[in-house]
């Protein structure tokens, strides 16, 4: 990323699920600031939330004890999400699933989303650069905080003057 501090980041957003289920909720979250700065979390499951894929934490490496060890409650995740972003637009490399998994987080406080996630890879005008930078970087698909990382560097290198 570039160290510029005259550039304005978008806010954007990835989140680790349980598993790839409709029912799936969310374990992880991560966003990034306006001055690139990548902001991560665990979530602490709420006692309804069952949905497990054990091949997934194999990938992430995100255990349910860890969970609810070093998890933050759904209220202080949201409370912290909310107080960070400057506008409800946040940008996700899949928009569908941050919005479902978003969904989940929201419910469990007894609230609507208020947030608008579009996707973020859709406005890169050369597809190539999203390649390159995976390449580049050497970063995971499976966490949260690379994919946030990811979306940053990709933004960054487009805009460049």
């Amino acid at each position: 990323m570039t160290d510029e501090s005259s550039h304005r980041y978008p806010h954007f957003l990835a989140v680790d699920g349980s598993s790839w289920e409709e029912n799936a909720h969310p374990v992880a979250i991560a966003w990034s600031l306006a001055d690139g700065t990548i902001k991560t979390t665990l979530i602490q499951p709420e006692d309804d939330w069952h949905d497990w894929d054990f091949a997934l934490e194999d990938l992430h490496g995100i255990s349910q004890d860890t969970l609810y060890q070093r998890g933050e409650t759904c209220w202080s995740v949201l409370r912290e999400l909310e107080h960070d972003l400057e506008q409800p637009l946040v940008a996700s490399d899949d928009a569908p699933r941050t919005e479902q998994l978003l969904e989940t987080l929201y419910e469990a406080c007894g609230r609507d989303l208020s947030l608008e996630v579009s996707a973020c890879y859709d406005q890169v005008q050369d597809q190539n650069l999203i390649r390159e930078v995976r390449e580049d970087l050497q970063l995971s698909d499976q966490m949260c905080d690379d994919r946030v990382r990811m979306m940053l560097e990709v933004w960054a290198r487009e805009n460049r003057q």
